[in-house]
Protein backbone atom coordinates (compact mmCIF):
# COMPACT_ATOMS: atom_id res chain seq x y z
CA UNK A 1 0.00 0.00 0.00
CA UNK A 2 1.33 3.39 -0.79
CA UNK A 3 2.11 6.20 1.48
CA UNK A 4 0.03 8.92 1.26
CA UNK A 5 1.74 12.21 0.05
CA UNK A 6 1.87 14.38 2.54
CA UNK A 7 -0.15 18.31 1.58
CA UNK A 8 1.89 20.76 -0.07
CA UNK A 9 1.74 24.64 0.97
CA UNK A 10 0.23 25.46 -2.13
CA UNK A 11 -2.38 22.53 -1.89
CA UNK A 12 -6.13 23.62 -1.43
CA UNK A 13 -6.93 22.14 2.22
CA UNK A 14 -3.43 24.03 3.64
CA UNK A 15 -4.86 27.30 1.94
CA UNK A 16 -8.62 26.83 3.39
CA UNK A 17 -7.11 25.87 6.63
CA UNK A 18 -4.78 29.33 7.04
CA UNK A 19 -7.57 31.73 5.95
CA UNK A 20 -10.37 29.88 8.61
CA UNK A 21 -7.46 30.29 11.53
CA UNK A 22 -7.15 34.25 9.78
CA UNK A 23 -11.29 34.49 10.40
CA UNK A 24 -11.26 32.79 14.38
CA UNK A 25 -8.44 35.33 15.06
CA UNK A 26 -10.38 38.50 13.50
CA UNK A 27 -14.05 36.83 15.44
CA UNK A 28 -11.98 36.20 18.30
CA UNK A 29 -10.96 40.02 18.36
CA UNK A 30 -14.03 41.50 17.50
CA UNK A 31 -16.04 39.73 20.16
CA UNK A 32 -13.18 40.83 22.79
CA UNK A 33 -13.72 44.08 21.63
CA UNK A 34 -18.00 44.14 22.10
CA UNK A 35 -17.74 42.73 25.54
CA UNK A 36 -15.14 45.46 26.34
CA UNK A 37 -17.59 48.29 24.78
CA UNK A 38 -20.49 46.28 26.66
CA UNK A 39 -18.57 46.88 29.87
CA UNK A 40 -17.59 42.46 30.41
CA UNK A 41 -13.81 42.96 30.01
CA UNK A 42 -12.42 46.03 32.24
CA UNK A 43 -9.75 47.28 30.49
CA UNK A 44 -6.41 47.80 32.29
CA UNK A 45 -6.44 50.44 34.44
CA UNK A 46 -4.04 53.00 35.15
CA UNK A 47 -4.17 51.87 38.66
CA UNK A 48 -3.00 47.92 37.93
CA UNK A 49 -0.01 49.47 35.90
CA UNK A 50 0.74 51.50 38.65
CA UNK A 51 0.81 48.99 41.42
CA UNK A 52 2.94 46.54 39.30
CA UNK A 53 5.66 49.36 38.76
CA UNK A 54 5.59 49.49 42.76
CA UNK A 55 5.40 45.84 43.16
CA UNK A 56 8.30 45.39 41.04
CA UNK A 57 10.26 48.36 42.56
CA UNK A 58 10.05 46.98 45.96
CA UNK A 59 11.00 43.35 44.77
CA UNK A 60 14.45 45.33 43.36
CA UNK A 61 15.14 47.28 46.76
CA UNK A 62 14.64 43.95 49.13
CA UNK A 63 16.75 41.78 46.06
CA UNK A 64 18.89 44.70 46.68
CA UNK A 65 19.40 45.06 50.38
CA UNK A 66 19.36 41.09 50.31
CA UNK A 67 22.55 41.19 48.26
CA UNK A 68 24.39 43.85 50.10
CA UNK A 69 23.76 42.03 53.26
CA UNK A 70 24.94 39.33 51.89
CA UNK A 71 28.13 40.74 50.66
CA UNK A 72 28.67 42.03 53.89
CA UNK A 73 28.32 39.07 55.57
CA UNK A 74 30.77 37.21 53.14
CA UNK A 75 33.80 39.99 54.09
CA UNK A 76 33.03 40.16 57.94
CA UNK A 77 34.67 38.83 60.94
CA UNK A 78 33.06 35.80 63.13
CA UNK A 79 33.64 35.81 67.13
CA UNK A 80 35.63 32.52 66.17
CA UNK A 81 37.92 34.63 64.13
CA UNK A 82 39.00 37.15 66.91
CA UNK A 83 39.22 34.25 69.51
CA UNK A 84 41.86 32.56 67.33
CA UNK A 85 43.72 35.51 67.26
CA UNK A 86 43.94 36.84 70.57
CA UNK A 87 44.23 32.77 71.99
CA UNK A 88 47.24 32.53 69.48
CA UNK A 89 49.37 35.41 70.38
CA UNK A 90 48.60 34.86 74.09
CA UNK A 91 49.95 31.49 73.32
CA UNK A 92 53.29 32.73 71.97
CA UNK A 93 53.39 35.22 74.84
CA UNK A 94 53.34 33.51 77.56
CA UNK A 95 55.36 30.56 76.01
CA UNK A 96 58.89 31.71 76.15
CA UNK A 97 61.40 29.11 74.99
CA UNK A 98 65.43 30.27 75.18
CA UNK A 99 65.83 28.28 71.92
CA UNK A 100 63.12 29.69 69.85
CA UNK A 101 63.81 33.90 69.51
CA UNK A 102 61.68 33.87 66.47
CA UNK A 103 58.59 33.67 68.81
CA UNK A 104 59.34 37.48 69.35
CA UNK A 105 58.93 37.84 65.70
CA UNK A 106 55.48 35.84 65.41
CA UNK A 107 54.34 38.44 67.77
CA UNK A 108 54.73 41.21 66.50
CA UNK A 109 53.34 39.69 63.00
CA UNK A 110 50.26 39.66 64.78
CA UNK A 111 50.32 43.15 66.88
CA UNK A 112 49.43 46.49 65.50
CA UNK A 113 48.88 50.24 67.08
CA UNK A 114 49.93 50.37 70.55
CA UNK A 115 50.76 46.85 71.43
CA UNK A 116 53.36 46.83 68.32
CA UNK A 117 54.97 49.92 69.18
CA UNK A 118 55.43 48.66 72.99
CA UNK A 119 56.35 45.43 72.06
CA UNK A 120 58.99 46.50 69.75
CA UNK A 121 60.47 48.72 71.97
CA UNK A 122 60.89 45.74 74.46
CA UNK A 123 61.67 43.05 71.98
CA UNK A 124 65.41 42.91 72.32
CA UNK A 125 65.16 42.50 76.72
CA UNK A 126 62.44 40.41 76.49
CA UNK A 127 64.69 37.53 74.43
CA UNK A 128 67.73 38.74 76.70
CA UNK A 129 65.65 37.85 79.82
CA UNK A 130 64.11 34.39 78.24
CA UNK A 131 67.91 33.19 77.46
CA UNK A 132 69.13 34.57 80.97
CA UNK A 133 66.50 32.81 82.91
CA UNK A 134 66.59 29.62 80.61
CA UNK A 135 63.31 29.35 81.59
CA UNK A 136 61.34 27.79 79.30
CA UNK A 137 57.67 27.99 79.71
CA UNK A 138 54.19 26.05 77.58
CA UNK A 139 50.93 28.08 77.54
CA UNK A 140 47.63 26.57 77.54
CA UNK A 141 44.45 27.76 76.36
CA UNK A 142 41.78 27.23 78.69
CA UNK A 143 39.40 29.67 77.29
CA UNK A 144 38.09 32.80 75.49
CA UNK A 145 35.69 34.72 74.90
CA UNK A 146 33.94 38.04 72.74
CA UNK A 147 33.76 40.97 75.31
CA UNK A 148 32.31 43.60 73.11
CA UNK A 149 32.51 43.51 69.16
CA UNK A 150 31.88 45.67 66.35
CA UNK A 151 32.16 44.89 62.37
CA UNK A 152 36.07 45.18 62.52
CA UNK A 153 37.24 45.18 65.97
CA UNK A 154 36.69 43.34 68.96
CA UNK A 155 37.88 42.40 72.97
CA UNK A 156 38.56 39.17 74.13
CA UNK A 157 38.97 37.80 77.47
CA UNK A 158 41.66 34.87 77.61
CA UNK A 159 42.79 32.53 80.31
CA UNK A 160 45.44 30.63 79.60
CA UNK A 161 47.54 27.93 82.48
CA UNK A 162 51.40 28.72 82.01
CA UNK A 163 53.73 25.63 83.32
CA UNK A 164 57.10 26.16 83.43
CA UNK A 165 59.90 24.15 82.83
CA UNK A 166 63.50 24.57 83.56
CA UNK A 167 66.42 22.20 82.34
CA UNK A 168 63.68 19.87 81.27
CA UNK A 169 61.85 19.11 84.21
CA UNK A 170 58.29 21.18 85.53
CA UNK A 171 58.74 24.05 88.09
CA UNK A 172 55.81 25.35 88.39
CA UNK A 173 51.85 26.20 86.77
CA UNK A 174 50.36 29.68 86.77
CA UNK A 175 46.67 30.81 85.80
CA UNK A 176 47.21 34.11 83.43
CA UNK A 177 44.18 35.87 82.73
CA UNK A 178 44.53 38.72 79.67
CA UNK A 179 42.33 41.40 78.17
CA UNK A 180 43.26 41.43 74.47
CA UNK A 181 41.68 44.50 71.65
CA UNK A 182 41.63 42.31 68.04
CA UNK A 183 41.24 44.79 65.56
CA UNK A 184 41.40 44.75 61.62
CA UNK A 185 44.20 46.00 60.09
CA UNK A 186 44.60 45.94 56.37
CA UNK A 187 42.51 43.01 55.88
CA UNK A 188 44.20 41.13 58.92
CA UNK A 189 43.29 41.03 62.38
CA UNK A 190 45.89 41.62 64.56
CA UNK A 191 46.69 42.69 68.24
CA UNK A 192 46.02 46.41 69.20
CA UNK A 193 46.44 46.35 72.93
CA UNK A 194 46.77 44.09 75.64
CA UNK A 195 46.26 43.70 79.83
CA UNK A 196 47.17 41.53 82.32
CA UNK A 197 43.94 40.98 84.51
CA UNK A 198 44.54 39.90 88.09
Amino acid sequence: MPWPTPPTSGSASIREERVARRELRRAVRDLDEVRRENGRIAPLSRWWWTASALILAAALLVAGFGVAAWVRAANSWTDADFTDVAAGVVAELLSPDPTAPQRVRSVLDDATGAFYDEFAQSADAYTAFVRRSGTAASATIDGAGIVTRTPDSAVVLVAATVGYQQAGRAVADRAFRLRLAVTDDSGRLKVAAVQYLP
